[in-house]
């Protein structure tokens, strides 16, 4: 439009305007020109990337065109995010934001301010973030840029364990990933990732078949290992081909070599490990998953610790097993106490944090009543700092008080819990069942009683001190204590643990070790004098709330007098109830609720919690 304006005016203008026109057009070709250089030095050489994306931001800054400069601003944010750079990428994409763009360079804006969110490990923000960019992007039909931010959407959702939105945002992604192949390819190994985890099978398989074929296609054997130990990995849990998970697994291993992956080959080497012990072969497992060892760290060591347990337990070399149970507990303990290091660490960096930013406002507000008048403000300020003083020593007794006899009441009710669950009588008759089965040579039955025995008093121990833990930990526990009261029962009553699906037994939290009263009720009161004794424990989940019933086939104690009494006693009612009072207390929007029903066939204790 301004051409066709200018050939209204002199000739002499046209020729002047036609001038500038063009070393404006060829300015832009020059910035246009800088900004792919940096685009295709990026995964190269980001130094090279960086200083052609300088150059672009100089020159439009020249130009002075604001699209031009929005431009530049987005690469260079980019370069500086990949070199970590995020305070000077934030600096330039706000700068952005202030202007009118186009629809497409704000989304893309968005998208950038997402990524450094992203990298900061600041999920939720990013997420926030993403989600503006692409409502912008839709609004733009930008499907390349799109592509990005849905398949950054799903990652972040995927990491939040909410697979139904990872899932729901990377099938929006994969449609739009046709001009990339590459880009399909990683879409297809998260997608496929997503849809094992909600057991998705026939989903799972045609996804990471297809990307299977991709990786082929661009010999992209980096993206193929993964692919490999994967599919090793599955067919190995779903039971449903052993031969193929060895298969699979064992390319992996080729792949990861040729690649020099050697610090990722222990994850390939368990795959296999786990596959010829599932198969019942032993021997050949060892050698897998004592490969695997070296370089292992994390949830991973535990994992190889277990499957090595387990296959020296099928060669009834319990010597090694055992040592490598304890092993496994002894890792997964380290890995507990760093995890607690590490939440120290954030929560102290993040006090000293505030503790700068207290230190920036009083000094700004020192500053404020300098400002003011002297004469005007002294006495006043006088009584302020001795009313604020008093207040503050009044506030800091009254709530050390205070939290001193919420600590002591705490700990005095934690010392009754442990006497409930570590009766002497119970444990003696254990320990003593347990010398039994040594002094008559049974290392079979001794070995397997000692490690629920040692299981039971190391949860107790542990986990007495902590408010709530995972319903996987509460199983184990129950399971450990029926099977020793088996023991001291002569096996005279039987009993079922199940975990319905919908509950997550590593992440659902109840009141620790709270049932085991109820339990031990039912096992000295409930299924007393019963033939065929059988105890029902089942956690179950409905509208956010946990469920845990307890059930046994006994008489009930509806028309015994006694038998009543030695429930509440048994089960230190007073106690539990003193305990949930507590919680309700110190953990925000938590609540309980203890229904006992009984009657001539049997009782049944059902707790609720909300999920904690």
């Amino acid at each position: 439009m301004k051409i066709f304006q200018i050939i209204l005016t002199t000739a002499f203008v046209v020729a002047f305007s036609t001038l500038n026109a063009q070393s404006t057009i060829e300015k832009a070709k020059e910035i246009e020109k800088d900004l792919q250089r940096s685009k295709e030095l990026m995964q190269r050489n980001i130094d090279s990337a960086l200083f052609y994306a300088n150059e672009a931001l100089i020159q439009s800054k020249s130009a002075t065109n604001d699209t031009l400069l929005a431009k530049s601003h987005l690469q260079k944010s980019s370069v500086l995010i990949f070199k970590k750079g995020f305070a000077e990428a934030d600096s330039l994409l706000q700068h952005n934001l202030t202007k009118q763009l186009p629809e497409h360079l704000k989304g893309q804006t968005l998208h950038n301010l997402g990524t450094i969110q992203y990298y900061k490990q600041d999920f939720q923000k990013a997420l926030d973030i993403y989600l503006q960019a692409a409502k912008v992007l839709e609004k733009a039909k930008n499907s390349k840029q799109l592509v990005n931010t849905y398949t950054n959407i799903g990652s972040i959702n995927a990491s939040l364990k909410n697979f139904k939105n990872a899932q729901l945002y990377l099938e929006r992604a994969l449609p739009l990933s046709d001009f990339n192949e590459i880009l399909r390819l990683q879409i297809l190994v998260n997608l496929s990732n997503i849809y094992r985890e909600q057991k998705l099978y026939k989903k799972y398989t045609n996804n990471i078949f297809e990307a299977e074929e991709l990786a082929k296609k661009y010999n992209a054997k980096n993206i193929l290992s993964v692919i490999y130990n994967n599919l090793s990995d599955y067919y190995t849990e779903e039971g449903s081909d052993y031969n193929k998970a060895l298969d699979y697994g064992k390319k992996a291993i080729s792949l990861k070599k040729e690649l020099n992956q050697y610090p990722t080959l222990n994850v390939s080497y368990n795959n296999v490990g786990h596959s010829y012990l599932k198969k019942g072969e032993y021997r050949r497992a060892i050698t897998y998953l004592d490969s695997a060892i070296p370089g292992a760290q994390g949830i991973l060591k535990t994992y190889i610790y277990n499957n090595l347990k387990e296959s020296y337990a099928g060669l009834n070399n319990y010597k090694n097993a055992m040592r490598y149970a304890d092993l496994k507990d002894s890792h997964k303990d380290s890995i507990t106490e760093a995890k607690q290091r590490e939440k120290v660490a954030e929560l102290t960096e993040k006090f000293e944090s505030e503790k700068k930013q207290q230190q920036i406002d009083v000094l700004d507000a020192q500053n404020e009543v300098q400002a003011l008048t002297i004469s005007q403000q002294k006495y006043l300020l006088i009584v302020l700092v001795a009313f604020g003083l008093l207040f503050l020593i009044l506030g800091y007794f009254g709530f050390r008080n205070y939290k001193t006899k919420q600590q002591l009441d705490t700990v005095l009710l934690k010392q009754k819990l442990r006497k409930t669950q570590l009766n002497p009588h119970f444990l003696f008759n254990a320990l003593q069942s347990i010398q039994n089965f040594v002094h008559k040579n049974d290392k079979e039955k001794s070995s397997a009683y000692l490690t629920s025995y040692s299981k039971l008093i190391r949860l107790i121990l542990e986990k007495s001190d902590e408010n709530f833990i995972s319903v996987a930990d509460d199983q184990l526990a129950l399971e450990s204590y029926l099977n020793l009261q088996q023991l001291t029962h002569n096996n005279s009553f039987s009993y079922q643990i199940t975990v319905e699906e919908n509950v997550d037994d590593d992440f659902d939290l109840l009141p620790s070790l709270i049932t085991q009263p109820f339990v031990e009720n039912a096992v000295l009161h409930g299924i007393k004098n019963i033939e065929e004794g059988f105890i029902t424990v089942v956690y179950r989940k409905e509208n956010g709330r946990l469920y845990v019933s307890i059930k046994d086939n006994g008489k009930g104690f509806e028309t015994q007098t006694e038998e009543s009494k030695k429930l509440h006693k048994s089960m230190s009612m007073g106690i539990i109830k003193e305990q949930l009072k507590n919680l309700s207390k110190t953990s925000n929007g938590f609540s309980a609720d203890i229904s006992v029903n009984t009657s001539g066939i049997g009782t049944e204790i059902t707790l609720q919690f909300t999920a904690a």
